[in-house]
């Protein structure tokens, strides 16, 4: 059986999706075969690994409306990497539930989907938008496990409750299957004393639940978005490659030997 991990907050900006794209390439540099699942209508995942989205001729949104099409047409492997392909998205995405409001049991339709490739891959990883909506219940149903990326501010406890009652409903109702460990803190900075006292909250809320990697605020994060690459290819000796390293051992310690 293979690992799914829906990578989730219903907040912008914490570092979700740069997580979701470092942890799939630092995954198949450990020798596993990953497959990136964007399904953010955004599509920063796609940009971030340099993909050109006005040259794709299908994406995820296509896999939601045409129940005809082989999904070998929408998956794309990413030049220089042996082990990760790539569902891209695109902004049709974003009509996907107004779309499909008359199909029948819609929140499993990705599970469908990613079923038909599932024993191909090692992990697949979901990069899920910043809501709890039609796409993040599609993504929630379709895992086996939920990874909470967490920006060490105000709220973010309220934040992360929220998610969790999201996906202890849909573990209760539909997808028994779903780990509900797995909270990362990023953007993190240790010399302040709120994101020391953040982590100290998480632990003590959610015990067991906090991976001990931390991603540690780095401009070379940020750097390697906008030149398309992930950190491993763009700077490999810098803080925020090591912490997304040592988040693929974690994973893999985790979640990866079952």
């Amino acid at each position: 059986m293979n690992t799914r991990i829906a990578i989730t907050n219903q907040k912008g900006g914490v570092a979700k999706t740069t997580t979701a794209v470092n942890l799939a390439d630092g995954l198949q540099r450990l020798g596993r075969s990953v497959l990136l699942v964007d399904s953010d209508p955004q599509a920063n995942a796609t940009s971030h690994l340099g993909i050109d989205r006005k040259r794709l001729r299908k994406t995820m949104d296509n896999l939601y409306y045409e129940a005809d099409l082989d999904i070998s047409e929408v998956l794309i492997s990413r030049n220089g990497f042996t082990g990760l392909d790539v569902l891209p998205a695109g902004e049709p995405l974003a009509y996907a539930e107004q779309k499909l409001s008359g199909v029948p049991v819609k929140e499993k339709l990705l599970s469908e989907r990613l079923a038909e490739i599932e024993g191909n891959y090692d992990y697949i990883i979901i990069d899920c938008p910043p809501n709890l909506g039609f796409l993040t219940m599609n993504a929630l149903v379709a895992a086996t496990d939920m990874l909470v990326v967490i920006k060490p501010e105000y709220f973010a406890l309220e934040g992360l409750m929220r998610i969790s009652q999201k996906a202890e409903m849909i573990k209760q109702r539909i997808n028994p299957d779903l780990n509900l460990s797995g909270y990362l803190l990023a953007n993190y900075d240790g010399r302040k004393n709120q994101h020391k006292a953040i982590r100290k909250a998480v632990k003590e809320k959610f015990p067991g639940k906090l991976f001990q990697t931390i991603i540690r605020t780095n401009a070379r994060l940020s750097n390697a978005t906008s030149q398309g690459q992930t950190i491993f290819e763009y700077d490999p000796k810098s803080h925020g490659a090591t912490d997304y390293r040592n988040l693929s051992t974690e994973v893999e310690e985790r979640y990866g030997r079952r």
